[in-house]
């Protein structure tokens, strides 16, 4: 168990910018940062991050939270593994009640299986630099390769002794369960229960999750024999999903994101060759087909792909299948070929850097320059072929969501192609139809355009009688002001209004509500509501951020919600325009004032509502009554309109 002292310990020192920059491309924008969402698929920001409150939001699906919550969505972590995530990252102990082997049986596989593949990597490692066996076979085989000690030491490399069961003694010895070690990839189990070496006699190369930590490794024979598989990989587990994961993501991030491009390569050594060779915006996709997961993990930092594949037929197939992936997902994708025989990692051993960096810039395609030229030299003059080519590549133009890149990418294709553009515009068209249909499901028609109910959507006719905007707002003011101090408005005995005292807003708040009587009707604004007067009864310094933190999961989802904004006013105003426009923070009485006023109001329609229905059933002396009552609050609410400003039609 973590004592709630070394919790708030850890809340206190995490930084939400930080923690979610570690896994999404943000850029600063005045107070807040943006970036594009890891929990939904979209085009354009809309997940914003507020420093000043620790908080996340995103306005397109609606996830919120502050960095433990962060990371349970993000990284599939409980709420203890999240605060021991933030602990190492944050460099905080965290003294905790010592375990009985009972309480160890029962830690989570995703922590069991972590603490493995951390112990396996520091045990690898440790193998080669300073056994016998390691320095002489493992090590020289990296040097052969023509890495240098410091990329070895970067990307973690190791060895694994032939001995077939070197590191099962190893690991078994230090505590390490069987079925632990075989579910994170490092032992096989024969029929006699007896442990083997997976990787036995191989180097490693470790697979480290987004923040670092080691999910996976790859493991390389250095024998010739061809029977062998060159390359073993960690099974799938609940810590590691090959076809979400990219080898050398974490190295690669930060440069991704200055430089808005990712190199795409295909094995390891690709990534550590080009790597050491100073680019360092490279990931692999570690020998297998590209997937979707992969392409959107790319996606969270740049908006353009630059796939490096191998020289040969095969490498230009793949190159074909991954362009098509990435068009999907709306980036922009180029394509690097080498010389017949070469791929990134030979290519960047035999050349200088410069001469590697002004490779990956100057032969870069475009995908529509790429693929046209190599779908038609292969159908040479047979126009069945050559239709067939230009079929394809009307297909990949396709899947480029912007309708206006679309027809941009149409106009070039047909230079390209000398076909007529109306023409590629009509094959284009059947394919979008193929492509709705198959996603409706359906022989539906692909109306000419498409209009999102969340774009447009449905107005009511007649305003509501609820005041749940106006609950919204006022508990907003709360949580944001109500700790500001401000002239007191009902101050008596005041001859200069700037001798007036000064009180907290929320005191002003307080004595508003309870002279109009008023509640809030959802429940939950309620709960934070009689929470905070309480607190301020007890002369607690209470703040918005102290709900957004609380452990009640509806007060901290409530109070995201309130404090988090989705526009912010822009300094150009006064800067560039010199045209000054006032905040609510600078006016609060004014706008609680009118925020009161505004939910009195509605009230009164509420009440007047209630009463003209009474009405359709009353009988004499109760319509009286009503009717009575009903010209009551029409006085009230057409006093109440000369102040808010509202129209009241009678």
């Amino acid at each position: 168990m973590i004592s709630p002292q070394a919790i708030q310990q850890v809340k206190d020192a995490m930084r939400v910018e930080e923690v979610v920059g570690e896994f999404v491309a943000l850029k600063r924008k005045g107070p807040r940062y943006l970036g594009l969402c890891p929990f939904h698929n979209e085009k354009t920001p809309s997940f914003n991050v507020s420093p000043n409150l620790g908080i996340f939001k995103c306005f397109g699906c609606g996830e919120a939270g502050d960095s433990i919550t962060f990371l349970q969505k993000h990284e599939h972590l409980s709420y203890v593994e999240a605060v021991r995530w933030l602990a190492k990252r944050y460099q905080i102990d965290l003294p905790e009640e010592e375990q009985s082997p009972e309480q160890q049986l029962e830690q989570s596989e995703r922590e069991a299986i972590s603490v493995v593949q951390q112990w396996a990597l520091n045990w690898s490692v440790e193998q080669l630099w300073n056994s016998d066996e390691g320095k002489r076979i493992g090590l020289s085989y990296f040097h052969e390769r023509g890495f240098s000690d410091a990329t070895i030491r970067t990307f973690q490399l190791g060895y694994v002794p032939e001995q077939g069961s070197t590191f099962a003694a190893a690991a078994l010895a230090h505590g390490f369960q069987a079925d632990v070690l075989e579910k994170a990839g490092w032992i096989k189990r024969r029929e006699d229960g007896t442990a083997w070496d997976f990787f036995a006699g191989r180097v490693t190369f470790p697979v480290l999750g987004l923040s670092g930590q080691p999910i996976a490794f790859g493991a390389r024979t250095l024998k010739s024999d061809k029977k062998l598989p060159k390359y073993f990989n960690s099974p799938e587990s609940v810590l590691y999903n090959k076809s979400r994961s990219l080898y050398g993501i974490f190295h690669a991030k930060k440069a991704i994101a200055e430089q808005e491009l990712c190199y795409l390569v295909e094995g390891y050594t690709d990534v550590i060759s080009l790597h050491q060779a100073g680019i360092t915006n490279v990931v692999a996709s570690s020998g297998t087909s590209l997937t979707e997961e992969q392409v959107r993990l790319i996606k969270r930092y740049a908006p353009t792909v630059s796939i490096l594949y191998d020289g040969d037929a095969a490498g230009m197939k793949a190159s074909l299948r991954g362009i098509d992936l990435v068009l999907k997902e709306g980036l922009n994708v180029k394509v690097v070929t080498f010389p017949e025989g070469e791929d990134p990692d030979s290519f960047a051993k035999s050349h200088s850097s410069s001469e590697v960096q002004q490779h990956l810039t100057g032969t870069a395609q475009d995908f529509l320059v790429f693929k046209t030229n190599l779908l038609m030299a292969d159908s040479g003059n047979d126009p069945v072929k050559k239709a067939a080519a230009i079929h394809e590549i009307v297909e990949s133009v396709a899947l480029v969501p912007d309708m206006v890149l679309r027809s941009l990418y149409i106009q070039q294709c047909s230079t390209l192609l000398q076909v007529n553009e109306q023409a590629l515009i009509s094959e284009m068209n059947k394919v979008l139809r193929k492509q709705y249909k198959k996603k409706l499901g359906g022989e539906e028609v692909m109306p000419e355009a498409l209009v999102a109910p969340e774009v447009a959507p449905p107005q009511p006719t007649v305003e509501e009688a609820g005041t749940e905007y106006q609950e919204r707002d006022l508990l907003r003011m709360l949580l944001a002001y109500g700790h500001q101090v401000i002239p007191d408005p009902f101050a008596e005995n005041v001859e200069r209004e700037d001798e007036r005292p000064e009180v907290p807003m929320r005191e002003l708040m307080y004595e508003m509500l309870s002279h109009s009587d008023i509640d809030f009707d959802n429940p939950v604004y309620a709960e934070i509501y009689k929470d905070h007067r309480h607190r301020s009864n007890l002369n607690e310094a209470v703040e918005g951020s102290f709900y957004v933190t609380c452990e009640n999961e509806a007060w901290k989802k409530a109070a995201i919600d309130l404090l988090t904004e989705k526009h912010e006013l822009s300094a150009n105003w006064k800067e560039r325009h010199k045209i000054y426009v006032k905040r609510e923070s600078e006016t609060l009485f004014d706008a609680l004032e009118e925020a009161v006023d505004i939910l009195k109001e509605r009230r009164v329609d509420r009440m007047m509502r209630d009463r003209q229905e009474q009405l359709k059933e009353a009988d004499g002396e109760t319509m009286i009554r009503l009717l009575t009552e009903i010209k009551h609050f029409t006085e009230i609410k057409m006093k109440l309109s000369r102040k808010t400003g509202r129209v009241v039609v009678s």
